[in-house]
């Protein structure tokens, strides 16, 4: 399970923009992602209340947009530095310079620092991103 449901706003004006929210365990927000928390990684995530987030999804998407900046693509622009080489470049026969998030991204790219299912996590998020996707964490009232 990657823990991220994704679905598509009804909302023209911006685009039907396409978000992804982590699905939250009983006692985390982050679920399945709670070992981002504290790194370099974390601030990549939007923190959206509950609120904003149910009007959203009811078609009121303004101010959900107001609150997310950036387009997702510019998030695999702000990885850490040790993250943008994939993990697996020094063995895999078609590592090439295309080995970096962008838009040319690989599906078989890995991080650095992370490994086994935090890998996989990993990877899903950034080719999320790489698609456009928002990705949020939703807050409680």
């Amino acid at each position: 399970m990657k823990g991220i449901v994704v679905c598509q706003l009804p909302d023209p004006g911006y685009g039907n923009p396409t978000i992804a929210r982590i699905v939250p365990s009983d006692d985390h927000p982050w679920g399945h992602y709670r070992f981002l928390v504290g790194t370099p990684w974390e601030p990549l995530f939007p923190r959206i209340p509950h609120d904003v987030l149910d009007q959203a999804l009811r078609g009121h998407v303004r101010p959900l947009m107001q609150i997310l900046g950036p387009p997702p693509k510019a998030f695999v622009k702000r990885l850490p530095l040790v993250e943008r080489p994939c993990a697996q470049r020094k063995s895999c026969i078609n590592a090439g310079d295309h080995c970096i998030p962008g838009p040319k991204l690989p599906d078989c790219w890995e991080p650095n620092t992370f490994h086994g299912e935090q890998a996989t996590l990993m990877n899903y998020v950034v080719r999320q991103w790489r698609d456009g996707t928002i990705i949020i964490v939703e807050l409680d009232q």
